[in-house]
């Protein structure tokens, strides 16, 4: 909703009364209507839950009203299309956000990012309604009666990136003194890829992706980087269907380094991965030709492995407009055990543990839309810095999402999300939490086949 507003300046034909009268008019409706202000904030990270100074806020939330609530977001993975309802606002890149509405009373006002969900039923007065942070902070559990969600993701979990520590750390889950996880609540459940699992895993990644119904009931699965422990299972080409039609119908898959053949075997044709400078046993890349999509099957000796060298990119950036106006206006932990504390610079940070490159992107066609155009889908760079001295000098992308045919996307990032022991949140770990809500937004053109 949007209140009315006065036109300012001369205007052929008017005089000073039908001026007065717009004026008037004008100051009437202002002392008539109610708005709603307030600042977004990331699950846990809200002020008083964090030191202060390194709250996190969320940009690009969905702030709408409305007199009735909202239908529930489905349990498991589903296509959500973008559609304007002219309803709502966008918070901005410091999580603020202003709704003006056209009358006061009682509303239930949403606030939405990704599969993160608050409604809150309030009573709006005349002029400003300020909400506090208990009213505008993301939730961190599953309570639908409160009005709260949370998506429902899977983690297999593996035996070098903790990224469930970054999970953990946004009250998804729970962490220890030394900001290491400790154990699931909610709606996070673990899958054994090689490490530890904390005792409480619910079976294998083999056994997740072996089985297209258990798949479903995810609307993310995260595989970071890990030992080579369910390897065989990407050579099977039901589970690798699997994988396809999951993120068809709007699963979001989000893989990192030395896992990346779960996304490069899956979706060979966006990413290329650069070769290793050490013998690895295997190529690094999975070709674009190692699937062919008239038989929706794959040449599985064309399979890379993602193992690529270790090396410390000093010179990340954010890439992406909307990431780096987000996290350049943070403070938090910039070393690597979270010891040097100040602003972060979303042009020049260190991203720490990659462990493979990108060699280059590639366009693809995903499918044809209703009006039978052609969907291209272009890989998104969010992330970008050098350090690997197979790559040369020149910086690379770092983190890619791309979307592949049907609704979802896939995240790839080369790096280790969560490094090393430590309170807080690295820039790296804080482009998880960004991306972990911004893959979960609406498609705004899949594919109709």
């Amino acid at each position: 909703m949007v209140a009315a507003t006065a036109a300012c300046g001369p205007a052929s034909g008017r005089s000073d009364d039908d001026d007065d009268q717009q004026l008037d008019a004008s100051i009437d409706v202002a002392m008539t209507t109610a708005s709603v202000t307030g600042t977004v904030w990331a699950p846990r990270m809200a002020p008083g839950l964090v030191p202060s100074g390194q709250e996190i806020p969320i940009a690009g939330a969905l702030v709408s009203v409305a007199r009735a609530r909202p239908t529930p977001i489905p349990a498991g993975v589903f296509c959500e299309r973008c559609l304007d309802t002219g309803t709502g606002v966008l918070s901005n890149a410091d999580g603020n956000f202003e709704l003006v509405l056209i009358e006061p009373g009682t509303y239930w006002v949403v606030i939405q990012k990704g599969q993160f969900r608050l409604e809150r039923e309030v009573t709006l007065g005349i002029g400003a309604n300020p909400l506090p942070a208990a009213v505008t902070t993301l939730p961190s559990d599953l309570d639908l009666a409160a009005g709260d969600t949370i998506p429902h993701i899977a983690v297999a979990v593996g035996n070098y990136d903790s990224i469930e520590d970054v999970i953990g750390k946004m009250g998804l889950g729970q962490v220890g003194p030394d900001g290491d996880f400790t154990s699931t609540r909610g709606e996070i459940d673990l899958y054994s890829n090689g490490g530890a699992d904390l005792g409480v895993a619910l079976g294998t990644l083999t056994q997740l992706v072996s089985d297209l119904d258990r798949l479903r009931q995810y609307h993310i699965v995260l595989i970071p980087c890990s030992a080579r422990a369910n390897v065989a299972a990407l050579r099977d080409q039901q589970n690798l269907r699997n994988l396809r039609q999951y993120v068809a119908e709007g699963g979001k898959l989000y893989v990192t380094d030395w896992s990346g053949e779960w996304m490069d075997n899956v979706f060979p044709a966006q990413v290329e991965l650069g070769a290793a400078t050490v013998a690895s046993g295997a190529t690094t890349d999975t070709p674009a030709s190692a699937y062919d999509p008239a038989t929706d099957t794959w040449d599985t000796a064309l399979f890379g492995d993602a193992d690529g060298d270790v090396y410390v990119s000093r010179d990340a950036e954010a890439t992406d407009p909307e990431l780096r106006a987000w996290l350049a206006n943070q403070v938090g932990p910039r070393g690597e055990f979270g010891g040097d504390i100040g602003p972060i610079d979303a042009d020049h940070f260190t991203a720490y543990d990659n462990w493979n490159w990108i060699a280059s992107l590639s366009s693809v066609v995903v499918g044809v839309d209703e009006r039978g155009a052609d969907v291209l889908d272009t890989p998104r760079v969010w992330v970008s810095g050098s350090g690997s001295t197979s790559a040369g000098t020149s910086k690379r992308p770092l983190t890619v999402t791309f979307n592949p045919p049907g609704c979802g996307r896939v995240l790839f990032s080369t790096y280790h999300t969560a490094p090393g022991s430590h309170v807080g949140l690295l820039p790296q770990e804080r482009v998880l939490l960004y991306l972990l809500l911004e893959i979960g937004v609406c498609n705004d053109n899949p594919p109709v086949q």
